[in-house]
């Protein structure tokens, strides 16, 4: 009987030897991280995570019209006569006034395709006075896009600054508009023309001196009745959208036998 007992406690002292040592609560994993260990840990999800960041970047900085237009600025060959937002002879019979925001789209269509036929068919040949006013009631770039051309006016490109507003033209209030690429616009301009002083821009841009005037043309354009761009006024007569040139020609020569016969 005693040496059953001994036996038996022989093979629970040999069986206790044998087993493993329990392991410590530290050292359990739970079943997640077993997984997560598996397929990596962290050095693969690291380097996963930071992939898909920088993806996410690249994306947000490509999103349409977050950049400038594409294009290099060329101002044109000949321009009529300007004087600020004037150009042409300031005493033609016929008297145009376009109301337009830099960052509208459809003003944009317009000073690409219709605007170009007017200067050679009618401004430049002393029939029509076309002036610019500013409607910038899309966001602040519209308005800042406005301030920029008035100081462009003050050395007399404004003009020529309006055309590279429009070319550089994205989607609205995304940052193409904003005073550090305003001014890049204004580099552009004394690459085309050297006297063109880019300091006296630059101070003039950061002082926000044009505010006021910029004001005062939204309010020309509201009091005008003005509720879209572009518009425009041929004598005083009004017309909406991106009209052909057909449509122009049309409203001049109307100008034209009405101042002819007062």
């Amino acid at each position: 009987m005693g040496g059953n007992n001994r036996r038996r406690q022989q093979r629970l002292s040999d069986a206790r030897k044998a087993a493993p040592a329990p392991r410590p609560v530290a050292d359990i994993k739970p079943a997640w991280r077993e997984t997560f260990d598996a397929w990596g840990g962290y050095p693969i999800f690291g380097s996963l995570a930071a992939i898909l960041v920088l993806v996410a970047l690249l994306i947000y900085a490509n999103r349409p019209g977050s950049s400038a237009g594409a294009g290099v600025f060329t101002p044109p060959s000949a321009r009529p006569p300007v004087s600020g937002r004037v150009m042409g002879n300031p005493d033609a019979p016929v008297k145009i006034t376009e109301f337009a925001d830099f960052q509208c789209p459809y003003c944009k269509r317009f000073a690409d395709d219709v605007e170009p036929k007017l200067i050679e068919e009618f401004i430049s040949k002393g029939t029509v006075s076309y002036q610019f006013v500013s409607f910038a009631f899309l966001g602040e770039e519209s308005k800042k896009a406005a301030e920029a051309a008035e100081c462009a006016a003050d050395q007399n490109r404004f003009w020529d600054y309006h055309d590279v507003l429009f070319l550089r033209q994205g989607k609205e209030n995304s940052g193409v508009f904003s005073s550090s690429n305003l001014k890049q616009y204004a580099d552009q301009l004394k690459v085309a023309f050297p006297d063109f002083d880019t300091d006296k821009f630059d101070q003039c841009l950061d002082s926000g001196a044009k505010r006021a005037a910029v004001d005062a043309q939204i309010k020309l354009a509201r009091d005008a009745g003005v509720q879209s761009t572009p518009s425009f006024l041929v004598n005083g007569q009004a017309l909406s959208g991106v009209q052909p040139i057909e449509v122009f020609r049309e409203a001049i020569a109307a100008a034209q036998k009405a101042a002819a016969s007062k």
